[in-house]
């Protein structure tokens, strides 16, 4: 790793990955005030955090908003489970809701197409933001809800918790104890959120593991599509129970290249196959659709079982700050870190533009026939 390019990423650590930053933040956090929150979209993705909302003792949720009765009939049940007292509830519009002075922040949980319009209503009115994976579905868009952040100081996040996976955690911890010397491509396999049989219409990729294992900034994409072998999720043909089958296909692929030259590839389609997620390093590598580690110093040299080095460099996490949360919670690390970003005053913003950017700077790659289109700079104010 080049010394001006690591400069550049220590000045600028926002940018990439705030999220596994494998220190104790999640169990120190939320000693102020509780944040007075508001959920707009209280659809599955969105029942889902406001679950966890409810247990959280740093958060006093004060509010839903959702047009669809059916919808609102669930989270107002959430909210009589969990003992709280029913919220204000608005299925008109979002925009009475952010006229309110007695709310911090909101969690967006929308249709994807309507985040960026919310999103800035939202810090516009001096909220705090967090939101799916899209926050806009064009380059300017992007530019704009950064600047909207600056200029207002609210935060923007990413919520995704497909980042904490609890494999993906102990693989960015193994690359930062050197296990894997240093790592030259990393690809990630897509997912689609799949909540009560609904799917989004995008691929879903952990973007943000990816930037943390890499450590350098991203400088240049291309979208290619080549011959690639990964996986399908089926039915075992005797037992019925879900099975990981290996064939091979023309993929279309995100390409992205790091200051140090380093390559990344994101399966920019999902369904019901993925080209999983797999380190590569100088001293290594590790797969998960294999659950295997492959390292030079080994005895023979050969493939070994991934599961002792995933228990060796497993991080246990248990957050003490909700009333009820198992270890490792997905949902629960990925909100504990939106509440931290707001504490600490984060300037998250900077990592969520650009895992957000990756899907239009794709598409305009492939319209130009797979061309290398650079990749922007959110936090120095570049294009």
């Amino acid at each position: 790793m080049h010394l001006s390019s690591r400069r550049h990423f220590l000045k600028n650590a926002a940018i990439l990955a705030p999220v596994l930053s494998l220190m104790p933040s999640y169990l120190s956090a939320g000693t102020g005030s509780r944040l007075r929150i508001a959920f707009i979209g209280v659809g599955p993705w969105g029942l889902q955090y406001l679950t966890h909302a409810l247990q959280h003792r740093d958060l006093d949720v004060r509010a839903i908003c959702d047009n669809d009765p059916v919808a609102v009939r669930k989270g107002l049940e959430l909210f009589s489970n969990a003992g709280y007292s029913r919220p204000d509830v608005y299925t008109d519009t979002y925009k009475t809701l952010l006229d309110r002075k007695d709310i911090d922040a909101v969690l967006i949980a929308a249709p994807w197409h309507q985040h960026y319009e919310i999103a800035k209503a939202a810090m516009l009115a001096d909220k705090h933001v967090a939101c799916g994976t899209i926050m806009g579905t064009t380059l300017a868009e992007h530019w704009d809800i950064v600047r909207t952040s600056e200029q207002t100081g609210c935060q923007y996040f990413t919520l995704d918790e497909h980042n904490y996976r609890s494999d993906l955690i102990v693989a960015a911890n193994m690359v930062k104890q050197g296990v894997f010397g240093n790592v030259e491509a990393v690809r990630a396999g897509a997912n689609h959120y799949q909540l009560n049989g609904q799917r989004t219409p995008y691929p879903v990729y952990p973007a943000t593991v990816v930037a943390r294992i890499t450590g350098n900034a991203f400088v240049s994409l291309r979208t290619t599509k080549e011959k690639q072998q990964y996986v399908v999720n089926r039915p075992h043909p005797k037992t019925g129970d879900a099975r990981l089958f290996f064939t091979s296909g023309t993929l279309e692929t995100i390409t992205l290249t790091t200051a140090t030259g380093q390559t990344v590839q994101l399966q920019s389609g999902a369904g019901d196959l993925s080209t999983g997620f797999h380190v590569k390093g100088s001293e290594g590598s590790w797969m998960d659709v294999s659950k295997s580690i492959y390292k030079k110093d080994a005895v023979n040299h050969v493939w070994e079982a991934d599961k002792p080095y995933l228990q060796e460099y497993t991080i246990a996490v248990r957050n003490e700050r909700f009333k009820h949360s198992p270890e490792n919670d997905n949902v629960a690390l990925a909100l504990q870190d939106f509440i931290n970003g707001i504490q600490q005053s984060t300037r998250s913003v900077y990592a969520a533009a650009t895992n957000s950017v990756i899907g239009p700077l794709a598409v305009l790659s492939a319209k130009r026939g797979g061309a290398v289109v650079s990749f922007p700079d959110f936090s120095n104010g570049k294009a």
